[in-house]
């Protein structure tokens, strides 16, 4: 007599639901496989996007940066910093980029009648609004006659605009700078960002900024007692595929500059990313295995209790075998509720992982983003592990003798 697939998808919930305590026993491996690897890919997914929304905020893919790279010994005691000369002569010896820019940075108070607070001090040029990719709010970013002239001008960022002026417009008005008065021109875009680089630097990782107040470089050098030493070089190229052109060529110039010695580090954005999306499909690989562990463990409980579930019906068996199924009948019938099984708890692992998967986040402080990709994959692999841990006791169900099975007491 055979058995359709409707009736033994119907006989494997009939025989969970009967057994409501040990098909619990039975899937609990299962539930924690599946729910582990959804959580790890939501955490890794995640962790990721915030890893590209955290570039994308400073500057974008296109960005390439020039920094003293401070892993490096310099044991002959070469200058560290830029200075003005070179960083023109780097600029007159590459391609032609959308936009070069060089900052000092220094730390200063800053003065607006009786209120004083402590602001981040850059000293840059007028590229700056492009390699960074941000504007002023208010007023208007420096120009280039600003940084010809050395101007007395300058632009807060938004918190210290807050700290000195509260609700004042302070366009027009004068701030004391290094006993330099200065004219504010403009307020910067307030910047925030949330997610898991909040639970690592703060509730708003991006807030230094907001805390920065902007001058051109040469008004930084010429009058407010800064020395000619730049900290860090920007570049943005036209396109995605610029920066793999010009990091080699930014290599030997800087290292031409320093007599070969490797004192600087040449940052490309888009092949930080990069290697942020391989780290995280090493890590995805890693994590998945791991959580793999779970469900094999669970498997491995779902085939012996499979084995002792044939052992108590070896006489129905032998009965459905004697009047007419055939061993293909019993094996997929014994296999479809071995997939059953797996398939609720994959069902159960996946309700558990959403349920605790902000929570997760809220513990750990960081981002997790859900696909649902992720619950097909977990799903899939639940099954799977139904399928490979429920052949064997169906073989051996379809495999029993008719006369001995229906002898079995």
């Amino acid at each position: 007599m055979a058995i359709s697939l409707s009736e033994s998808i119907k006989l494997g919930f009939l025989d969970f639901l009967s057994r409501k305590l040990r098909s619990l026993i039975t899937i609990i491996g299962i539930i924690l496989g599946t729910m582990s690897i959804i959580v790890i890919l939501s955490i890794v997914k995640g962790m990721n996007e915030e890893t590209l929304k955290w570039m994308n905020e400073r500057g974008g893919l296109r960005k390439i940066t020039i920094r003293r790279d401070w892993q490096y010994s310099n044991p002959l005691q070469l200058p560290t910093h830029f200075t003005l000369k070179e960083f023109y002569f780097i600029k007159n010896n590459i391609p032609e980029v959308e936009a070069f820019n060089a900052t000092i940075t220094r730390g200063s108070g800053i003065i607006y009648g009786a209120n004083n607070t402590f602001t981040r001090l850059i000293g840059t040029f007028e590229d700056f609004e492009k390699t960074e990719e941000w504007t002023a709010s208010e007023g208007r970013f420096f120009k280039q006659f600003d940084v010809r002239e050395s101007n007395d001008v300058i632009l807060l960022g938004n918190t210290i605009k807050t700290e000195l002026f509260g609700s004042k417009n302070p366009i027009g008005q004068y701030v004391t700078v290094r006993d330099k008065r200065l004219k504010v021109i403009g307020v910067m875009t307030f910047r925030q960002m949330e997610g898991s680089m909040s639970g690592f630097m703060g509730n708003n990782p991006l807030e230094y900024l907001n805390r920065t107040s902007i001058v051109p470089i040469s008004t930084l050098i010429n009058k407010l007692q800064a020395e000619d030493v730049i900290d860090e070089i920007s570049i943005k190229a036209f396109d995605e595929q610029q920066p793999y052109i010009l990091k080699p060529i930014l290599e030997d110039i800087t290292l031409n500059l320093r007599r070969g010695q490797p004192i600087f580090v040449i940052e490309s954005a888009i092949e930080e990313a990069e290697k942020s999306k391989e780290n995280s499909r090493m890590f995805q690989i890693v994590f998945f295995f791991i959580s793999l562990i779970s469900l094999l463990v669970g498997g491995i409980v779902i085939m012996n209790i499979m084995l002792a579930t044939i052992q108590e019906r070896t006489r129905e068996i032998g009965i459905r075998l004697a009047v007419g199924a055939r061993q293909i009948d019993i094996l997929i019938q014994f296999l479809v509720q071995t997939v059953v099984i797996t398939f609720v708890g994959g069902v159960f692992g996946v309700g558990s992982a959403i349920l605790i998967l902000d929570k997760v986040g809220e513990f750990l402080k960081i981002s997790t983003k859900l696909d649902i990709s992720m619950i097909f994959i977990a799903l899939a692999v639940s099954v799977l592990v139904g399928l490979f841990f429920g052949i064997y006791p169906a073989v051996k169900a379809s495999k029993l003798d008719p006369v001995q099975a229906l002898r079995y007491e």
